[in-house]
């Protein structure tokens, strides 16, 4: 009877914050975003299985109410993601942010982090009831909702409970890379889980299970490049260059990027996706930096000097530079990327085609494959 309770009560926490579609888990970080939500620009007549809108809403209410610790709004979605019933996406009214963290130079964002900070402790019962992942992954919180425990708990469980998964999926309603210590979290998580299953089995005949980030291809926009301070910016170190964040990503495991390019027009990104974002959240790898970093690409002294200035925000177009430089930027270290767009009636598919091209044309030689193909890019239909 104990056992099953506890199966029970676990089933329905797994439930509330992550969901399954086909043969891949995704999981949502935060309902914040630093442009238009990738759904949002699927169009007003973009519809969801109920049951992944559940989780989509139980994300932004948690992470945004005052009074979170209540479960009375949070509704427990069915684990397949393969609902019946099909809903419009919910309209998307939050503003747009900067950052998730109260750092110096979080212009737009900066309002938010004290309300997420309110809801720091609303999980902490659910934490108990699960596995004893936190202690085993020395995990430190950034006081953003759902904890960053939860999160990890339930994608365990995922793994531990569907033997044939193939992916996880970070993506969500908000933008992933906002919560770098979250992502980096998840990614561990499943890099973990592989090395525990090969040697478990032979490593030739060991299934591996893939990490998919989609995003907005923003990060390289975010202050301290979406990491936390922890509230107490002297007792950590973040990151001083840009390519730090591609690195973290591919040494927690993250494989795979599926980046929403939308267009080759850099002003029509703007009018399209609205970016909210400061020129950059780290700097250029210059001779200097690489003569004098003695290996060591993170410091303590730099994070000061960086969180006591207040960057303009970006001129015109820039956004879209940016974009174009972190998929360069992520090929050329040999990851699997995925350039994205929505097929609506006024973008250039061809140009853009075009421009996605000459970002992945930079790839290892090993690593050409994406670019022979027909089309580069991947539309997604635009709902009227």
């Amino acid at each position: 009877m104990a056992a099953a309770a506890a199966a029970s009560l676990s089933a329905s926490i797994i439930h509330r914050f992550t969901y399954q579609l086909g043969r891949s888990i995704y999981v949502p970080l935060t309902s914040r975003c630093n442009s238009i939500p990738l759904p949002v620009t699927r169009g007003p007549g973009f519809v969801l299985n109920s049951d992944v809108v559940d989780v989509l809403r139980n994300v932004r209410f948690v992470e945004n109410s005052p009074r979170s610790g209540s479960d009375a709004s949070i509704r427990d979605g069915s684990m397949n993601g393969n609902g019946v019933s099909k809903v419009v996406f919910p309209e998307y009214d939050l503003p747009l942010v900067t950052s998730l963290y109260n750092n110096e130079d979080n212009g737009i964002g900066s309002t938010f982090s004290s309300a997420a900070a309110a809801t720091s402790n609303s999980d902490n019962d659910n934490n108990s009831n699960i596995k004893n992942t936190k202690e085993n992954m020395h995990i430190q919180e950034d006081s953003i909702q759902p904890s960053i425990a939860t999160l990890v708990d339930q994608v365990s469980s995922h793994l531990e409970d569907n033997l044939d998964l193939h992916e996880v999926c970070i993506a969500g309603e908000g933008e992933p890379t906002l919560r770098m210590d979250a992502l980096l979290a998840i990614a561990r998580t499943v890099q973990s889980f592989n090395q525990q299953q090969q040697r478990r089995n032979d490593q030739q005949s060991a299934k591996q299970i893939n990490v998919r980030l989609i995003t907005n291809g923003l990060c390289y926009s975010i202050p301290h490049l979406g990491y936390s301070n922890n509230n107490d910016p002297n007792k950590i170190q973040l990151p001083k260059l840009r390519y730090t964040i591609l690195r973290d990503l591919i040494d927690a495991g993250v494989s795979r990027l599926s980046v929403a390019l939308n267009t080759a027009n850099r002003h029509e990104y703007d009018v399209l996706m609205q970016p909210a974002c400061y020129t950059g959240g780290g700097m250029i790898l210059t001779d200097d930096d690489d003569g004098n970093s003695g290996g060591n690409n993170n410091t303590t002294n730099n994070a000061n000097t960086v969180a006591s200035s207040s960057p303009p925000m970006m001129m015109p177009g820039t956004a879209h530079d940016l974009i174009c430089e972190f998929i360069m930027d992520a090929t050329k270290l040999g990851m699997d990327v995925e350039i994205t767009g929505v097929d609506r009636p006024d973008i250039d598919k061809l140009e853009t085609e075009r421009l996605a091209r000459l970002l992945l044309s930079v790839a290892p030689k090993n690593k050409k494959g994406r670019v022979g193909r027909r089309s580069v890019v991947r539309w997604r239909p635009y709902f009227e």
